[in-house]
């Protein structure tokens, strides 16, 4: 018992206080506070290195043809991706952590009840898009049931270490993510040097590393309590929470991988292998975006929960500077060594694409303030303007990335998807401002007011 309770205390299931210990309280968790975000950081930038990796190896393996096929397949479980975000896993980082005590596990109990039918929904639509969108000849249709076991395991896993954040526990979550990630590498390696690699099997192997990795996250999730009677509220809760987010999310996956689709339909597999490829060199960056995405909503929560709107403002503002800061430092730094990179990792089939990774570095910093920005807003529990961004985004991207790609090309295609960017990251900030005390420290009228008053005579 002893043993058990050391384990819970290291990945925060349980809090152990010595009597009488108020200081030792404090300094724990003042030493607590510093930890997380430390252990938080350190899970993405594992996250985003061995999927980098991974992306090398895939592309190296299975030439850019076949790596094509395989992006195409994802772009699938991206989308479900995007659904579950705005659905489930959004509204929890943000109501989730305003529960205390037995509430909260009888919330996370309903959550997770929808998390398990989401995941059966998406499976199904994911096989049967594989199999019947492309007709049941296509290349596709070979690996629908690989492709929709790895969307299985992928979309479950990922909720557990986005439900471990929200609980605060992200020693568990480092410890399933490596899980996940070295067993997903290691197959992959062993594939190639038995030369078994294939696109069925590499997804075979991604499917077999996250069903693992979820089963040790069950493990760790904590207690969790059934209350039957709070089911319709917490259901009619997350809703109202997501039905604008899911609507986002729909909406940001196609202004993130439109140009992808289109590139499939008029330059092939091939060309979107090497697109793909050279996007991973700024996506192996996503550990900013994904930590932010994972930190930035319980804190804001927590922020408006104690402070109201000056404490949300102060936290927007700290997190608005590292999001500007951040993102102008990797424009400089792919500027000046982008192309060499991706000319070490992926050799001469990459060459004629190497400039595309300088122009796709100015979308990073505002994807960044944007998703700041909307972080503010879930916290108020008013999604709707993200939504907005997001449409007014991916509207100018459906009606563009067409016609830029016909008589443009590749350039075509990044010229949309930055503009595309500016436009959703131009209508938050429009509409962060119509709220008072969101990014001014004084509501606008009020300052408005004072300054006609000081102007006249």
């Amino acid at each position: 018992m002893q043993r058990a309770a050391r384990i819970g205390w290291v990945f925060g299931l349980r809090r152990q206080d010595r009597p009488g210990g108020k200081p030792w309280a404090g300094m724990r968790a003042r030493l607590q506070a510093m930890l997380d975000p430390a252990l938080s950081f350190g899970d993405q930038a594992l996250s985003s290195a061995c999927n980098f990796l991974t992306t090398i190896l895939l592309a190296r393996a299975l030439g850019l043809e076949a790596f094509g096929l395989y992006t195409m397949v994802w772009l699938a479980l991206y989308l479900a991706m995007s659904l579950q975000l705005g659905l489930i896993v959004s509204p929890m980082m943000s109501i989730g952590t305003k529960e205390q005590g037995a509430e909260a596990e009888a919330y996370y109990t309903v959550v997770f009840l929808h998390q398990a039918g989401y995941v059966v929904v998406a499976t199904g639509a994911i096989f049967a898009a594989l199999m019947l969108a492309a007709g049941a000849a296509s290349p596709l249709a070979e690996v629908a049931l690989p492709g929709s076991m790895a969307a299985a395991s992928y979309l479950t896993q990922d909720f557990l270490r986005r439900y471990l954040f929200a609980r605060r526990r992200p020693a568990g979550i480092l410890l399933i993510d490596a899980i996940n990630q070295f067993l997903k590498l290691g197959a992959l390696a062993v594939l190639w040097q038995a030369g078994m690699i294939s696109v069925a099997n590499a997804l075979w192997a991604v499917a077999g590393a996250a069903a693992v990795s979820t089963l040790c996250g069950l493990t760790l999730s904590g207690p969790l309590l059934w209350k039957p009677q709070i089911l319709a509220s917490v259901t009619g809760r997350q809703w109202r929470s997501a039905r604008w987010l899911v609507l986002t999310g729909s909406v940001q996956w196609v202004l993130s991988y439109s140009g992808l689709l289109v590139t499939a339909g008029l330059f092939g597999p091939k060309v979107l292998g090497a697109l793909r490829a050279a996007q991973s060199l700024l996506a192996v960056l996503n550990v900013v975006r994904e930590a932010l995405e994972n930190i930035v909503p319980p804190m804001a929560g927590k922020a408006f929960a104690q402070g109201g709107m000056p404490g949300l403002h102060r936290t927007l503002g700290r997190a608005m500077l590292f999001a500007g800061l951040t993102g102008a430092a990797v424009v400089l730094g792919l500027g000046l060594f982008g192309p060499w990179l991706l000319h070490q990792l992926y050799g001469g089939e990459i060459l004629e694409f190497d400039w595309v990774i300088i122009w796709y570095s100015f979308a990073f910093p505002m994807a960044l303030m944007s998703l700041v920005l909307g972080c503010a807003f879930r916290a108020l529990e008013r999604t709707r303007p993200v939504f907005i961004a997001a449409l007014v985004g991916g509207c100018f991207s459906l009606l563009a990335v067409y016609p830029a790609a016909l008589f443009f090309g590749v350039a075509g295609l990044i010229a949309v998807t930055l503009l595309s960017e500016l436009a959703a990251l131009l209508v938050l900030v429009m509409l962060a401002l119509r709220i008072p005390g969101l990014l001014a420290s004084r509501p606008i009228a009020s300052a408005r007011a004072r300054m006609v008053t000081a102007s006249s005579p």
